[in-house]
């Protein structure tokens, strides 16, 4: 799992849920990145998972302050160095638009197929039933066919920056 700044919120519950399944599922990373330590989310529920041995959590900020002794640099550094698995590897992305452009281009880069990765499209909505346009992403309504997608289904719009 890659979060960036407030994409931890919804990335939480999937958390929740895998730790409290957890011999059901391999092994979890979760990779989140935030602007500035000041800027770091759910510190509570953070540390809680740092302390679990089935969890591999890594922290990175992309502009540290006075105090910060954890990584710097953006989140997209950390998938390299995780020595992951990529025909067993499962990917989740929520964050910032552009954050999570480079983040599903540092999966692919690792060998992660497109079929494997799951991006969280969230987008202001008005009418939540796909009839106002306000979400639409293509052909796709977020509303209605989303917020979760497969990256290879929205690919093609995914690398285009004003979508």
């Amino acid at each position: 799992m890659v979060a960036g700044g407030l994409g931890l919120a919804p990335m939480r519950p999937v958390v929740d849920h895998i730790l409290a399944d957890r011999g059901s599922f391999g092994r979890v990373v979760l990779l989140y990145g935030a602007r500035s330590p000041q800027d770091i989310i759910f510190e509570a529920d953070l540390n809680t998972w740092a302390a679990r041995p089935d969890l591999e959590l890594e922290i990175t900020v992309d502009h540290a302050t006075a105090g910060w002794n954890g990584n710097v640099g953006v989140v997209t550094e950390l998938i390299e160095t995780r020595g992951l698995d990529p025909e067993a590897t499962l990917s989740m992305v929520c964050g910032p638009g552009l954050m999570m452009r480079f983040t599903v281009a540092a999966l692919e880069d690792v060998g992660c197929a497109s079929a494997s990765i799951f991006v969280s499209m969230e987008r202001n909505m008005k009418c939540a039933i796909g009839q106002c346009g306000r979400c639409q992403y293509g052909p796709n309504f977020i509303c209605r066919d989303g917020p979760i997608f497969r990256y290879d289904k929205i690919k093609t719009l995914f690398r285009i920056a004003d979508i």
